[in-house]
């Protein structure tokens, strides 16, 4: 496949497919509506797709988020606030922008350009520097995961920057990976894993665990 080819797949079905295939339900954007359309922006170009207004929430969503960016002195433990006893709506782009950066329970190498946010019991980890060429739900509920690809910027055609949100409660258990491009069997274009995001907070232990790698 002609990589230009490979990058419009990607884009347009790749953030939906995990969720969709894991559960039946349209892909939610992150303090959006359930998505029923995922398109791709034209590489270098403006977008085609016909569920621009739910690309357009995500994109408010990751700005806020970038614009209210601490540094990684001033990140809370994941637990520093107590979670609440019952769940909780999507935070809005407001709420995000607010939200302080918190520090994952393990982050290895990989994941060292990451960010994660909290609000009440949602997490948001957000690595704007990546390029990502999907994000997949390998594993785990599916319930509130909502994944977001940045579209290309800087002339560049690849997209560079993604995030992921999904609430954290009692009972959960989760895996998702990030995936870049790199040379492989496919060519300079290859799918190839860049982060897997663990989360699980069994039911007798006092506090979650996430990672990243």
């Amino acid at each position: 496949m002609r990589p230009r080819s490979v990058l419009l797949a990607l884009m347009g079905a790749g953030v939906a497919s995990a969720l969709a295939a894991a559960s039946g339900a349209p892909v939610a954007q992150p303090g959006g509506a359930p998505r029923t359309e995922v398109s791709a922006s034209q590489p270098g170009g403006a977008s085609k797709t016909a569920a621009g207004a739910a690309a357009d929430a995500g994109a408010r969503n990751a700005a806020a988020t970038d614009a209210g960016a601490t540094d990684a002195g001033d990140e809370l433990p994941l637990d520093a606030a107590p979670f609440p006893p019952e769940p909780s709506r999507q935070p809005t782009a407001a709420e995000w922008k607010a939200a302080p950066r918190v520090r994952l329970s393990r982050a290895g190498p990989a994941a060292a350009g990451c960010r994660a946010y909290r609000a009440r019991e949602w997490l948001r980890v957000r690595c704007p520097e990546l390029t990502v060429s999907a994000i997949s739900l390998l594993g785990g509920k599916s319930e509130g995961v909502a994944f977001w690809i940045d579209p290309p910027r800087g002339g560049s055609e690849l997209p560079r920057g993604g995030e992921v949100m999904f609430p954290i409660r009692r009972g959960d258990r989760r895996v998702i990976q990030i995936l870049t491009f790199g040379p492989g069997y496919d060519g300079p274009f290859t799918l190839l894993p860049a982060i897997v995001i663990q989360e699980q907070w069994l039911e007798d232990e006092p506090a979650p665990t996430v990672t990243a790698s």
